[in-house]
């Protein structure tokens, strides 16, 4: 076993040391809100077959913000938060091993950086500097053109998108043009992946690339291979709120190759990933299979509308990936090609509900320049189409103390579905009880149909402050 530092684990603490500081350090008359929380789920795998899976978890988090306001041109908005873990995974994998070797209870804890940006604001212009969340798109959760930020699988399963997007370091500008135009630019210099998991990723009952075999993760380096950008135009004519849009990023989550030849940069080195976040690697014999992740680039265009028609609002939104890699799991590798995802939906909003509908239409296919892409000439796999039907639905009670929400997607072609429920009650004032459940049915090849057996109940106290 060889203990490889790590430098950007090393920024990323310094990076929430100091928000803690500034944090500590706030005046008693400044304004810090923030809640606590400690989340019980369990995973039951309700299905009666061979290698039952279930999982029981203890979730802990802190989290706490503060926003200040200098003059009327700066503003600084500072949060952060603390996990922790206690987990019974040992039925799939046991604490931070890569070959599935459980040995007992799984613990982890991390503390990072939320929203952390300073913003300059005037009458025609404002620019945004720090790690933020930036919202594109307008659909329910499944949003084709919202690609800044990455995404926690867990939490985007068990709370939604909206807590699911992880911050990234960007700087934003945008200019005020009449007419209630605005052009927006946005620049991400460095990479961040998607996780599967924050919490002890590689013992996660989401994690999908659980594999006995070595796993080499290959992450573009800070610098002009981990930029990223694009632009975002939004207007409103004939009273339709439109935008376009134009991206040029780096896939959040990794196509995974099976090879044997070790590539230049990181790889030269021989390191076999056992636990990205512990920093510990194994080294493998010459010659002998491992799984090389790589995050390759994407070209995106992509546009949305929203626009209401008497109590109802209608929307819609598209994103053409021109330039893009998809992922074969049959031939274990990556294959050039492109996607659309497409989709359109209604809302109604009415006292203390609202109920939304969307259907989303997706397609893929290879690059046929590529001479390797054209042997996967009709693979089912990279060469589909998709039609997904979406269903959201919030309700409040009893002055806002009661809310149910509920949440689901079915894909009549692979008949796969995920439902999920979430109902909170205020039992005081800012203390909450929070309930949930997900249910998954059906397999596929697409991330939910993936998922199968990964049903989920959780209960969670959450006391603001």
């Amino acid at each position: 076993m060889t203990v490889v530092s790590g430098f950007s684990r090393t920024i990323r603490r310094q990076a929430v040391a100091a928000a803690i500081f500034v944090l500590a350090a706030t005046p008693v008359a400044a304004q810090v809100n923030g809640y606590a929380a400690v989340m019980l789920d369990v995973l039951p795998d309700l299905e009666a077959a061979p290698g039952a899976q279930s999982v029981s978890e203890l979730r802990m988090r802190v989290f706490a913000e503060r926003h200040d306001e200098f003059g009327s041109h700066l503003r600084i908005n500072l949060s952060g938060y603390v996990d922790g873990l206690v987990a019974d995974r040992e039925s799939i994998g046991g604490p931070s091993t890569a070959f599935g070797a459980g040995r007992g209870t799984t613990t982890d804890a991390i503390a990072r950086p939320a929203d952390l940006y300073v913003d300059f604001v005037s009458s025609h212009f404002d620019v945004r500097a720090g790690a933020a969340r930036l919202v594109w798109g307008r659909l329910d959760e499944f949003q084709p053109t919202d690609v800044v930020n990455p995404l926690d699988l867990s939490r985007f399963l068990m709370e939604g998108r909206g807590e699911a997007r992880l911050p990234v370091g960007v700087v934003r500008g945008r200019i005020f043009f009449p007419r209630s135009t605005t052009l927006e630019a946005v620049v991400v210099p460095h990479f961040r992946r998607g996780r599967f998991d924050q919490l002890d990723e590689p013992t996660s009952p989401f994690t999908l690339t659980r594999s006995p075999i070595p796993r080499l993760r290959d992450e573009p380096v800070a610098g002009a291979e981990s930029l990223q950008g694009g632009v975002r135009l939004t207007s409103t004519t004939a009273r339709v709120d439109w935008s376009v849009s134009a991206y040029r990023g780096i896939r959040a989550f990794p196509i995974s190759t099976l090879t044997t030849t070790i590539s230049e940069g990181p790889a030269e080195a021989g390191h076999y990933e056992g636990s990205a976040e512990a920093g510990l690697y194994v080294q493998s014999p010459d010659g002998l299979p491992f799984i090389r992740e790589s995050f390759p680039r994407f070209t995106m265009i992509g546009g949305d509308f929203e626009t209401v028609h008497g109590p109802w609002g209608v929307r819609g939104e598209a994103a053409a990936f021109v330039d893009d890699e998809l992922q074969s799991t049959r031939a274990a590798r990556g294959v050039a090609g492109h996607s659309v995802t497409a989709g359109v939906g209604i809302d109604r909003r009415a006292g203390d509900y609202r109920i939304a509908a969307d259907a989303l239409w997706s397609r893929s296919g290879i690059n046929t320049s590529d001479p390797v892409a054209r042997t996967f000439a009709g693979d089912e796999e990279v060469e589909r189409t998709d039609v997904s039907v979406v269903i959201a639905a919030d309700r409040s009670f009893a002055r806002e103390t009661r809310t149910v929400r509920v949440f689901a997607v079915y894909d009549p072609a692979d008949a796969t579905t995920f439902t999920r429920v979430i109902a909170a009650v205020s039992v005081r004032d800012n203390v909450w009880v929070e309930g949930s459940a997900g249910l998954i049915t059906g397999t596929s090849l697409d991330v939910i149909g993936r998922l199968t057996r990964r049903d989920f109940a959780y209960a969670r106290l959450k006391v603001f402050f």
